[in-house]
């Protein structure tokens, strides 16, 4: 199942400053052009070690906690990154404009701290603040959801995924991910309806036709098996069928008895094994015994008892498909080949009446 990569937002400070004095809005420019210049480099490490020293020359300056907790998310530094966003939240639960999109990314990287900690509750619920500020963030909204999907819930991943396409219904990217989850979850009618809708979008994807029929095989009653084999042979007409494919086919066409199509597939398969193939040559002689063409059943069971004579089920199979055509001496002598495999004494016959 395809995961979406965690996305980390940080808005640059621009700050109309309410400094007591000018030496002060001195000292907080200069930081913030220390720590925005460490963002642009990428220098966690370097951002960290500034802490310390900003914290010393501006004891009140909250915004350090902010830049702070930002460089312990990009350096991994979770516990750290919680606990200097906290401080910054607490220190602004009253949000005035001018820190409302600090306080949103303080939100969001918390929660990626959280997610990061496998800390589900605390996680969404962060998630879920940001969302009030910006209800439809969609890749934010993707955070959220793979914090259930990270977890195994998929009936939350799904819940939340499910609000992203409401927004992006056409996003194949979506759509794919919750028909997984879907399947994961064995809802196969919900999947299906996905496949549908993928299927829509690209009627020549192979994938989309091979899973939903997969999804249709495992409802597993006769409509669906029908519905599973149009999509297998969908996948045939565009040229993209395997071995997997026609062993599918071979599998579903026995289920539903139609063994004309099951030998068909057995032939595909023998094409792509070149021919050689015992086990698919026997399968396909048990296909044509139960479509009652003994002759041609025969036929590939002499092949499979000349490679291996001590094939049991060919053996027995050939004794009553030659039953069948009227050949007694036949089955008789496969019947003495039976019981000597089986280690059975002969039939003896009935003693005389006296």
């Amino acid at each position: 199942m395809k995961k979406l990569s965690l996305v980390f937002l940080f808005a640059l400070l621009s700050l109309g400053l309410n400094a007591q004095d000018n030496a002060q809005a001195e000292k907080i420019n200069k930081w913030i052009g220390v720590f925005n210049s460490a963002i642009e480099a990428k220098d966690w490490n370097g951002m960290l070690s500034q802490g310390g020293k900003c914290k010393a020359e501006l004891p009140e300056w909250d915004l350090v906690y902010y830049y702070i907790g930002y460089a312990d998310v990009n350096a991994k530094n979770y516990d750290d990154a919680i606990m200097n966003l906290t401080i910054f939240i607490d220190k602004n639960t009253t949000i005035a404009d001018d820190k409302k999109d600090m306080v949103k990314s303080s939100y969001i990287n918390r929660a990626n701290a959280f997610s990061e900690k496998k800390d589900v509750k605390n996680a969404i619920a962060d998630y879920d603040k940001y969302l009030t500020f910006s209800p439809n963030d969609i890749p934010v909204m993707l955070n959220k959801a793979n914090v259930y999907l990270n977890s195994n819930d998929y009936a939350g991943y799904i819940k939340e995924l499910t609000a992203v396409i409401a927004l992006e219904p056409t996003n194949a990217t979506y759509l794919e991910n919750r028909a997984s989850a879907y399947a994961k979850s064995q809802a196969w009618t919900e999947a299906i309806g996905d496949y549908t809708k993928l299927i829509a979008l690209n009627p020549s994807n192979k994938d989309y036709y091979n899973n939903r029929a997969y999804a249709n095989y495992s409802i597993k009653n006769l409509e669906s098996f029908k519905l599973a084999v149009a999509d297998y042979n969908k996948v045939v007409e565009l040229g993209a069928a395997t071995e997997q494919t026609y062993t599918a086919l071979t599998v579903i066409n026995s289920a539903i008895k139609d063994y004309k199509a099951e030998i068909a597939a057995y032939e595909k398969l023998l094409e792509l094994k070149g021919g050689k193939d015992i086990d698919i040559i026997y399968r396909r002689g048990a296909a044509k015994f139960n479509a009652q063409d003994y002759k041609g059943a025969i036929v590939d069971f002499d092949l499979v008892i000349a490679e291996n004579p001590k094939h049991l089920n060919a053996l027995k199979r050939r004794a009553t498909a030659k039953t069948k055509t009227g050949d007694a001496k036949g089955a008789q002598a496969d019947g003495k080949l039976i019981r000597e495999l089986e280690g059975k004494p002969a039939p003896t016959a009935p003693a005389p009446k006296k």
